[in-house]
């Protein structure tokens, strides 16, 4: 090394900020030293080399919040400093942010928006295992917060590519969380927060950490523990929470839409006219849809919920001209802003130095958490259950001899083919016109729990254990070089256990007909052919389930994707065979709110207990074992100093483990698909028997072991630079196979006070091994769907994106053996100055301009992509005038299902544009392909599944700048130091992105810079972030104050919330979410006590959003904020005591 400015740095190391390191606010630092005095400068191992030497002169960027910097934001877990990171964009842990349930709770940390999946995470410079789960990207990642904040001494930031020296994952960089390994002492800590709202809703922690050496200082133990309570704190006292803040929810489950209800008159159906809602219809005939009818529960207006407040009909977001008539009731007393978290952690280290050229050092760490979910009580379906009318409830046609084809669709209809009588009444049947029931056949969901009173079965249990031992050691080799070994085994394990209450299918499906309930033995038959069975006259009249070429029978069975059906045929058929349907120990599901009103008619505890089982909806265990060598020396002298090596091995040893709940797997493996001529079951196929989902749970057992080699090339080729050489060659074996990455980087001390540096290295991510092998769970989204245009169906404009309207769906996917990896080219080039003049002395200047080029990333397929093949179908279909059928014959009320229409005809009579041309569409059966499923009986196009696939999706190009300031001074007042930290992300471009040729959810933006992102690809990325802080020192007193800003960006779901919004909606929507500032103020008081075993005590209070900064309003349902940026709780206070003995 050379020693040219050799004083003069040390100096500056104590005068000002470290450079390129303090990314968060610090208490000051003390002054420099005065005249030559020079503070000795330890060489030290930071993140991004493996190699000793100073961080001022380092040529990798990186970021190091320390101890004390943690203490200043407040902070009560990890979390709390990673989300106040400029350069981490879109990481995730609260309810709101658009994730799946399975990650509220858990933090993680997403470098430049690149994906959590592309930073990795190390402890102690050692990997760490995944938590046991995936984002609904299928994005993995290490839970910070089960790492004890009492054991952290620092965390470091690496924010260039670190494939190049750690291998896959670290494509946007690194974050290595070091520990108080060597922490002497004692210290006791107590910390209370709270959201101001919320009252006597609090976080506590309280932790302790302990640390002893002998006498020699060769032997170390340190160990720690960490107890942290969060109460779960309701939406209610949010800062986003006002009067368009609607968090409702549907009470029971009577079907609103006209699809769902076979009111059919050609049926002979008698139906209550007390569900026809009048005014609903009416408002969206005014906002031009056409007359469909609605529903709505009679008694809705007049029951209350648990709070007294009135139950009301639809959702403040119901979209233009489909405003719903669902009975609601508001639910924002069991929905949580801050979820309910218990966390018990243990940490420790022990090491021995037998002597320079030997010590032992080990690392531990245990944390159990149980994390509280939002829980109403209520559970309901996915999808719906077949609910068949009681006998009696049709009128026969006399022409018929008093048949009627909906009487086909009538409890125990058939019972003559399992040998019983057919009953001729059910007086305890909700459905019948009796008892307040539509008195018609209809599909809804299966929902209990309501009205809802709250529940507690919705915890996730997640367990993280590490330990790490090795020896390393120090030795002097040919002519006096120093050499340094370390070889470490690593291994850390996680489970993860998410338990809520769900409905059996089978047993939701037979008590929706009256078969339900543990004392319960249908009397019918389960193999029935209902669907081909004959009608009356042999078969020359029609039945419910063959009528129309059997349209309704088979759509009321339809696979809407692998292993997830509409309603299975067998409990259909014990439906229809059975006649001892709510007696004799069987139970009726009442769906009506006459299930509230009506005792007799009440949903028993024992039955909702029957169909909502308990269950682990993931039991997942995730291990990682990791064996390192690593040797490092001196090589020769050069021009600048002596040159440096490291050379190593990586050996990784993983193992991800899931076992699916029973009713998931097996299910019921044999569900019957089809039948012969004879009636007699020939075809089987798969159901899940858990009615919320289908392959989203999975079994599986899968191993994964890699093998690296790895060196590093220090080489101070003149005076004042330095260089850093790195390649790794990376092997997953496979169809993945190896990868080699290079790093080159350099540093160049200009003059005393300025550093100039910059790099490029090469990374890759191999694609998770979830993924490869099982695809991703399943999830939704919402895209702009040509198809939803009813005047796209009608083939009166072409299905384009100029024409499409926005349309959600749930989505399902496959394993992706072929994915590859992604890749990624990273250049840096910044500076750090750090003036010497006395006019500008303290102050420092850093600044870095980044660049990724990131290719192949590994990503969900967009969703408009996934009806690619679905459009093109229907281009087909709508060439031929053969195909059209009428609209409105779609819905379950229609008289004539399915009938046909000229669209030729029809506009010749009364005009392209009409109304009656308007409703002659392509026939929805004649574009079906595989993978995607559009609601049955729909009259809108709703889809219910589409088939994702996991891609290597193009190009990213993302760049920018980071500038971090700090000027810091000293006099009779006390120590002060203020500074800035900002980064700009001046692009974030998608390029060739299959499926994306039409931008960011259609909008023709490519450039997520700046937006809201899709949430898919890419979440929401303000463009501009940065704080300013400023921090007072003198004697026992300290004060931190800190504004954090960030700069507006565009909602890129404008448009299409514009297009579908009502009234109110429409009002409220805005083009921009607006730019953002807040405070956080912190007053310090140390104490030395007089007695001098009392040691130290610290007390710590503060406000963190102290003036309760107003959140930028988004239109995005009822959280309207965007929760993937923004911290809704508002203005928070905490105190805290640390006594240090």
């Amino acid at each position: 090394m050379s020693d040219r400015f050799e004083n003069s740095r040390k100096s500056l190391l104590l005068g000002s900020v470290v450079l390129g390191v303090a990314c968060v606010p610090a208490h000051a630092q003390p002054a420099a030293p005065s005249g030559n005095t020079a503070a000795e400068v330890e060489e030290i191992v930071v993140t991004g080399s493996y190699l000793r030497g100073s961080p001022l002169d380092g040529p990798t960027p990186v970021q190091i919040i320390d101890r004390t910097s943690i203490e200043t934001q407040g902070a009560a877990q990890i979390w709390d400093v990673v989300k106040n990171l400029e350069v981490n964009s879109g990481s995730i842990t609260n309810p709101g942010s658009g994730e799946n349930s399975q990650v509220e709770g858990i933090a993680n940390i997403n470098l430049r928006n690149l994906g959590e999946n592309s930073t990795l995470t190390l402890i102690n410079g050692r990997r760490q295992v995944s938590a046991a789960t995936t984002t609904a990207s299928g994005g993995e990642m290490v839970d910070l917060n089960a790492i004890p904040l009492v054991m952290v001494e620092r965390l470091e930031v690496l924010t260039d590519g670190g494939s190049a020296l750690y291998g896959s994952d670290a494509v946007a960089g690194a974050v290595n969380v070091i520990m108080r390994t060597d922490f002497e002492g004692l210290e006791l800590y107590g910390d209370v927060q709270g959201v101001e709202k919320a009252g006597d809703l609090f976080d506590t922690t309280a932790s302790a950490i302990w640390g002893w050496s002998d006498d020699s200082g060769d032997t170390h133990f340190v160990l720690s523990g960490e107890r942290h309570e969060r109460d779960p704190v309701p939406v209610e006292y949010a800062r986003y929470f006002d009067a368009n803040a609607q968090f409702s929810d549907i009470v029971g489950a009577t079907p609103a839409s006209a699809g769902a209800v076979f009111n059919n008159a050609a049926f002979g159906a008698n139906f209550n006219k007390a569900y026809i809602n009048s005014a609903v219809m009416a408002r969206n005939v005014a906002e031009g849809a056409q007359a469909l009818p609605v529903y709505t529960d009679p008694l809705c207006g007049t029951l209350r919920d648990a709070d007294g407040e009135t139950f009301f009909v639809g959702n403040r977001i119901d979209k233009r001209g489909e405003n719903s008539g669902f009975c609601r009731e508001h639910t924002y007393d069991w929905q949580y802003m801050s979820l309910g978290l218990e966390r018990d952690s243990l940490a420790g280290a022990f090491s021995h130095r037998f002597s320079d050229k030997a010590e032992f050092y080990s690392f531990f760490q245990w944390s159990d958490s149980r994390i509280e979910r939002t829980d109403s009580g209520a559970v309901n379906s996915r999808g719906p259950a077949v609910f068949l009318a009681a006998p009696g409830s049709h009128i026969g046609n006399p022409a018929w001899g008093g048949y009627a084809i909906g009487q086909t669709a009538e409890l125990g209809f058939y019972a003559p083919a399992a040998g019983l009588p057919r009953p001729t009444g059910i007086s305890n049947a909700p459905n019948a016109l009796a008892n307040g029931g539509m008195n018609v056949p209809m599909y809804a969901t299966v929902r209990v729990g309501t009205p809802r009173v709250g529940g507690d079965s919705n915890f996730t249990d997640t367990s993280t254990v590490g330990v790490q031992a090795g020896v390393k050691g120090e030795l002097l080799a040919l002519n006096d070089r120093r050499f340094t070994y370390d070889v470490s085994y690593a291994w850390s394990g996680t489970s993860f256990e998410q338990s809520y209450r769900t409905l059996q299918r089978d047993r939701a499906e037979l008590a929706a007909n009256g078969l339900g309930g543990p004392g319960c033995t249908p009397n019918g038959r389960a193999d029935f052919d209902w669907r081909h069975a004959p009608g009356p006259l042999g078969g020359a009249l029609p039945t419910f389930w063959n009528a129309s070429n059997g349209a309704l029978g088979d759509g009321l069975t339809q696979t809407f994707f692998p292993g997830f059906v509409l309603n299975t045929r067998e409990t259909l058929s014990l439906a229809l065979t059975s006649n001892n349907q709510g007696k004799g120990g069987c139970q009726f599901y009442n769906p009506f709110l006459t299930a509230v009103t009506n005792p007799a008619l009440a949903n028993t505890q024992e039955l909702v207990d029957w169909m909502s089982p308990t269950i682990l909806r993931s039991d997942k265990r995730n291990k990682l074992g990791v064996i390192d060598a690593v040797v490092t020396g001196e090589l020769l002298e050069l021009r600048g100093g002596t040159a440096q090596f490291a050379a190593g091995a990586q050996y990784r040893m993983q193992n991800n483990k899931s076992r699916a709940p029973a009713i998931n797997l097996p299910g019921i493996p044999n569900a019957i698909l089809g039948y012969d001529s004879k009636g007699v079951p020939n075809r089987f196929h798969y159901v899940s028997n858990n009615y919320e989902c289908s392959y989203c749970i999975f079994n599986y057992d899968n191993d994964r072991d890699v093998k690296a080699v790895f060196t590093e090339l220090s080489l101070p080729v003149l005076e004042n630079v330095e260089t850093q050489l790195a390649l790794r060659w990376e092997s997953y074996g496979g169809g993945i196979g190896s990868e080699v990455t290079p790093k080159l980087a350099a540093s160049w001390r200009v003059v005393d006070d300025l550093l100039v540096r910059g790099s490029f290295s090469q990374s890759f991510r191999a694609p998770n091994i979830g993924i490869v092998e099982e695809g991703l769970e399943g999830s939704n989204i919402t895209f702009r769907d040509p198809l939803r245009n009813q005047a796209v169906r009608a083939g009166l404009l072409p299905p384009t994106n100029e024409n499409a309207r926005p349309n959600t769906t749930y989505t399902l996917s496959a394993a992706a053996p072929n994915v590859g990896n992604e890749r990624s080219d990273t250049f840096n080039i910044g500076l750090q100055w750090t003036p010497s003049a006395p006019a500008l002395a303290g102050l420092s200047v850093n600044a870095d301009l980044w660049r990724f080029e990131l290719n192949d990333k590994v990503l969900p397929q967009p969703g408009i992509s996934a009806i690619a093949g679905e459009i093109e179908a229907f281009k087909v279909a709508a060439a031929n005038p053969a195909n059209y059928l009428l609209n409105s014959t779609l819905s379950g009320n229609s008289a004539m299902p399915y009938k046909a229409c000229d669209p030729a005809a029809l506009e010749a009579q009364y005009g392209r544009n009409s109304t009656p041309r308007l409703d002659c569409v392509v026939d929805p059966r004649t574009y079906i392909v595989p993978g995607v499923v559009r609601t049955f009986a729909t009259t809108t196009a709703e889809l219910t599944t589409t088939t994702l696939s996991t891609i290597n999706a193009g190009t990213i190009i993302s760049d920018g700048i980071d500038v971090k300031l700090g000027y810091g001074w000293a006099n009779s007042l006390g120590q002060f130091r203020v500074g800035l930290d900002y980064t700009h992300v001046r692009q974030y471009r998608l390029i060739d992105v299959p499926g994306l040729e039409l931008g960011l959810l259609e909008t023709g933006v490519f450039d997520a810079a700046g937006t809201t992102g899709d949430g898919n690809l890419v979440r929401s990325l303000p463009d501009n972030r940065g704080n300013i802080h400023f921090n007072w020192t003198r004697a026992q007193h300290s004060v931190a104050v800190i504004t954090r800003l960030i700069g507006s960006y565009r909602d890129l779901r404008y448009e299409s919330t514009w297009q579908t919004g009502n009234d109110l909606v429409r009002s409220l929507v805005r083009k921009e979410i607006a730019s953002y500032q807040s405070w956080d103020l912190q007053y310090t008081y140390a104490r030395d006590w007089a007695n001098a075993s009392w040691g130290t005590s610290v007390f710590t209070v503060g406000l963190l959003d102290a003036f309760n900064a107003e959140i930028p309003y988004r239109e995005d349902g009822a959280v309207n904020y965007d929760a993937s940026v923004f911290d809704g709780r508002g203005r928070r206070v905490y105190a805290r005591v640390l006594l240090q003995l």
